[in-house]
């Protein structure tokens, strides 16, 4: 019997009281949903959202705001204040930092050892963060393009993460959460240019930028829309890591992050190294331009910050490798070559780690050595990074000329 009139309308009303019954319960019960923090961009294919805030739940409790210029860090003015050094950081996710408090993070660990040694005398010092999750060397450049000289810095330094930030510079390898979405560079016979086609994406369009901003306005006011995001965000990072695990068993790895404790064999990973370091001279080009300065730290990967010496030398034999310094050694050759000083992190990380027999990782008994840097992470690497600088301020030296 087909339904009547009336039962199709309260077929209809019950349909319209749902999504209401489960908003108030929602409410009632307190449920809060890790805040969108990135927004879709033409240029660089995703930017973190001017002044968004929330908890951020994924390895630690963390409350996030970002400000207004769209940046994990305090609010900055354009103008440079008068007696003061500027230093702008470049970066993925472990320089813009989300498990920890902006004032714990090594860039503000950097600004404040800076500051209380006097390294430049009575200038103040300024330690600005561009670091974004996911972000690769090319848009790394493409944001010191766009956004950097605003601000006028001294010194740029590139917190290049081995691990992540080679691979991801080419599309084959890249282990964003949606890979496509990157902005790349490709050689054209020598000539490195960058490869406009990700703005053809659907994502990317303007009218659909605009309809996703205006979805998120409309998501930070509803929590049922917030659950609807929550789990389309989760169901993207399961099959993200799927494809990367997939992508790794073709490359004959048990993980893509582990490609750079030896001299490439891939094609795609030797095409990786090449433009990565192709983008780091045009990051040269543009500083020198500018009048600044430029640095390149590397960041010390979870492997080499294993506290237990057995565990990180297990890990070795199973790699087949007598250390874990590859890459540090390429980046740091290939500065030496091009007149780019080099910090290694790795070395003072892994000394930190095993003389205090702490994990520089993890925030719990649950993911200790996995994750991103907690506090003691980022104090250790600030304070190397700040006494690289102070040396060389202290011995009248150019910003970055002393190498750790």
């Amino acid at each position: 019997m087909a339904p009547t009139k009336k039962e199709l309308i309260l077929a209809g009303l019950v349909l319209l009281a749902a999504p209401l019954f489960v908003e108030i319960a929602l409410r009632v019960g307190r449920v809060q949903f890790d805040p969108q923090l990135y927004g879709p961009d033409r240029e660089l294919g995703w930017v973190l959202r001017r002044d968004a805030s929330g908890l951020v739940t994924t390895e630690t409790n963390q409350y996030v705001h970002i400000n207004g210029h769209g940046f994990h860090d305090r609010e900055r003015s354009y103008d440079k204040p008068e007696n003061t050094i500027r230093v702008a950081v470049l970066g993925n996710s472990w320089t813009e930092a989300l498990q920890v408090a902006v004032e714990k993070n090594y860039c503000s660990v950097v600004e404040k050892e800076l500051t209380a040694r006097h390294c430049f005398g009575e200038r103040r010092v300024e330690v600005l963060n561009f670091g974004v999750a996911g972000y690769s060397t090319a848009q790394e450049l493409l944001t010191l393009r766009q956004e950097v000289w605003k601000y006028h810095p001294d010194l740029v330094l590139v917190a290049l993460s081995p691990a992540r930030d080679i691979a991801n510079n080419v599309r084959e390898l890249n282990n964003a959460v949606d890979p496509e979405r990157s902005p790349y560079f490709v050689y054209r016979g020598d000539k490195l240019v960058e490869d406009e086609s990700f703005r053809s994406l659907v994502a990317l369009q303007p009218r659909q930028i605009v309809l996703q901003n205006a979805n998120y306005q409309m998501n930070q006011r509803v929590r049922v829309l917030q659950a609807i995001t929550a789990m389309q965000r989760f169901g993207k990072i399961r099959i993200a890591m799927a494809s990367v695990k997939d992508r790794a068993e073709k490359s004959g790895v048990e993980n893509l992050e582990f490609m750079i404790y030896e001299p490439p064999t891939l094609p795609a990973m030797r095409a990786a190294w090449s433009v990565t370091e192709g983008l780091l001279l045009e990051i040269r080009g543009e500083v020198k331009e500018h009048g600044a300065e430029l640095r390149i730290v590397t960041l010390a990967t979870r492997p080499q910050v294993i506290p237990d010496i057995e565990r990180r030398a297990e890990l070795m034999r199973k790699l087949g490798v007598q250390d874990l310094s590859y890459a540090d050694r390429r980046i740091k050759e290939f500065g030496e070559r091009e007149g780019i000083p080099v910090t290694n992190l790795g070395p003072a990380l892994s000394a930190y780690a095993k003389a205090h027999q702490v994990y520089l990782n993890g925030f719990n008994e649950k993911n200790y050595g996995a994750g991103h840097w907690n506090e003691t992470g980022h104090r250790a690497a600030g304070e190397a990074i700040a006494a690289d600088l102070c040396a060389a301020a202290q011995n009248n030296l150019p910003l970055a000329t002393v190498e750790h």
